[in-house]
């Protein structure tokens, strides 16, 4: 009985991404570093440099908390911590005022490009992120969905996740460049950020309907199979 629930269950988590438990890691290492930018940039009329130090302290937090605790790396933390670091290093190279938009986009292409180059390694980026989304911590969990790899189908979707998140990316960035470089900068002020959180919410919608789409596609196979092929 305990090898049948097994072998049933087994399809059902190849290639999926579960809805996302730990809500406290979305909430540290991007909710409020955003809202730190949009208060102390807006109403508190800071720098920008100040400004996202103070916003860079979330993800560093969350990620020093990972470590100490679980010994394990936040990688949705390390990667908004390195956004926020390239927004810094854009904003002490140049003193325009155009440029101090540039908050989103150098992190967003950094991390476009390590998708892609992680592509050419057995274990794609985007595996690391789904995991922390999925395992939320728990390192019994997080072995289990990198023992996943060795499945063939598991192993093609992770890399068509990371592909599509760093073509995706590496194409918002120049375009936030341009609307920093472009737009008068009361106006790039809106619509860069928006063009980020744009990106981030259709990049996301889509991989919690591919991921929904695969469960199903698996449930479906399962039922189907032979029931000597369930045992």
């Amino acid at each position: 009985m305990t090898e049948k629930a097994a072998s049933t269950r087994k399809p059902e988590t190849v290639g999926s991404l579960a809805l996302p438990r730990p809500l406290r890691t979305i909430a540290v290492d991007v909710v409020l570093p955003w809202l730190a930018v949009q208060l102390l940039l807006r109403f508190a009329h800071f720098s920008i440099v100040p400004t996202l130090a103070t916003a860079a302290l979330f993800p560093a937090a969350s990620i020093v908390r990972s470590w100490t605790k679980q010994r394990h790396i936040d990688f949705i933390g390390l990667a908004v911590f390195v956004t926020i670091l390239g927004g810094i290093a854009v904003a002490f190279l140049f003193h325009d005022p155009r440029f101090a938009v540039l908050k989103g986009a150098p992190g967003f292409a950094l991390f476009g490009i390590a998708c892609l180059i992680s592509l050419t390694r057995k274990r794609p980026l985007m595996l690391y992120v789904a995991r922390q989304f999925n395992a939320a911590g728990d390192t019994a969990k997080a072995a289990a969905w990198t023992a996943r790899l060795e499945n063939p189908r598991f192993r093609q979707a992770m890399r068509l996740l990371t592909l599509v998140w760093g073509v995706a990316l590496l194409i918002e960035a120049p375009l936030g460049i341009a609307a920093a470089l472009l737009l008068p900068p009361t106006t790039a002020m809106v619509i860069e950020p928006m063009l980020g959180v744009g990106t981030i919410s259709a990049l996301l919608a889509w991989t919690f309907a591919f991921a929904r789409q695969r469960q199903t596609a698996a449930a479906i196979e399962t039922a189907a199979a032979p029931p000597a092929l369930r045992a």
